[in-house]
């Protein structure tokens, strides 16, 4: 068991838990991977809450038991099963409950190990990119990628689903050319010379579509990259008390998987089974930054810390 809130600190005590029973709708899952996130590192750092807390909302993993409610057509035990836990986390255990709604089942061609770094961050692009916007072949969108895998995401949906024009802006010439080779037109460097260089790529005018992935400080400059009448989306909401005011003529927004599941269930369950089934196809794939064992955890956070990662990082939880 790790102490996520200070390492260095020795747990006085470790407790071994009975198994929780489950509810009407619930599923136990036995976890394979979990991957951490930006999200997960500043919780740990912010507001974990008081402990035990178990981070973790991103996992894959095979189906161990299931509530009295959950029919055999939704979920059966022994199914290879990616859960997203964005109430309650939890992700980082052996084993992981999660409301039924929450569970979906892993296409034949995606691998478990896969599963558990597409769900989250492609969902949340599919979402923006055809249900907040109408994003065109050809057409010019801007997408922040910081050092964790929601801007990588949103390129491989831009580019490979939609084929638009992406416009990758990084911090990195390693990450410039990552964000290329997954499907990027061009790349621009995070600078005071931003907003130049990408108005001047697209014809003084800038895009209908800005997607910001990388949260402070670059939220500040990126939505005075939106074209008139166009629209930024703000794609890291934990990390949002505000957001800036848009630019007059342009909309802003916050884009959260985990306030659509509360809106509107029927179409989040929808998203994540077809961003499942574009996996599948081959249409889009994950990128694993690093992968590391559980007792090494706190070497996965400071590797998020010092921005090595170029994507997601995964932990093997079997």
């Amino acid at each position: 068991m790790v102490n996520f809130k200070n390492p260095q600190v020795p747990l006085k005590e470790i407790l071994e838990r009975k198994p929780v029973k489950l509810k009407a709708n619930q599923v136990r899952v036995q976890v394979s991977y979990c991957s951490v996130n930006s999200v997960d590192n500043y919780k740990f750092k912010n507001e974990g809450g008081e402990l035990p807390f178990i981070p973790g909302y991103e996992l894959s993993g095979e189906v161990l038991d299931v509530g009295q409610d959950v029919k055999g057509d939704q979920i059966s035990v022994g199914e290879k099963v990616v859960g997203l836990s964005l109430e309650n986390f939890g992700g980082l255990a052996e084993q992981c409950i999660l409301d039924i709604d929450d569970v979906f089942r892993i296409p034949t061609e995606v691998t478990t190990k896969d599963a558990a770094v597409i769900a989250y961050g492609h969902t949340v692009a599919l979402y923006t990119f055809s249900k907040l916007s109408n994003l065109k072949e050809k057409e010019q969108v801007v997408v922040t990628a910081g050092p964790a895998g929601l801007g990588l995401a949103a390129v491989d949906v831009a580019a490979n689903i939609y084929k638009a024009e992406v416009i990758g802006v990084v911090d990195t010439e390693e990450r410039g050319e990552l964000v290329r080779e997954r499907g990027a037109f061009t790349t621009v460097g995070f600078n005071n010379k931003l907003i130049k260089e990408i108005l001047k790529k697209t014809d003084n005018k800038g895009a209908k579509i800005v997607y910001d992935a990388a949260g402070e400080p670059i939220m500040e400059l990126i939505g005075q990259c939106a074209a008139i009448g166009g629209k930024t989306f703000y794609a890291s909401p934990f990390f949002h008390k505000t957001i800036p005011a848009p630019v007059p003529h342009t909309f802003s927004t916050i884009v959260s998987l985990k306030s659509l599941r509360n809106q509107n269930r029927h179409l989040y369950k929808t998203l994540v089974n077809d961003t499942l089934e574009l996996a599948n196809e081959n249409l889009i794939g994950a990128h694993i930054s690093a992968e590391f064992t559980l007792d090494k955890i706190n070497d996965a956070l400071q590797f998020i810390e010092d921005r090595k990662c170029t994507g997601k990082i995964l932990i093997k939880m079997d």
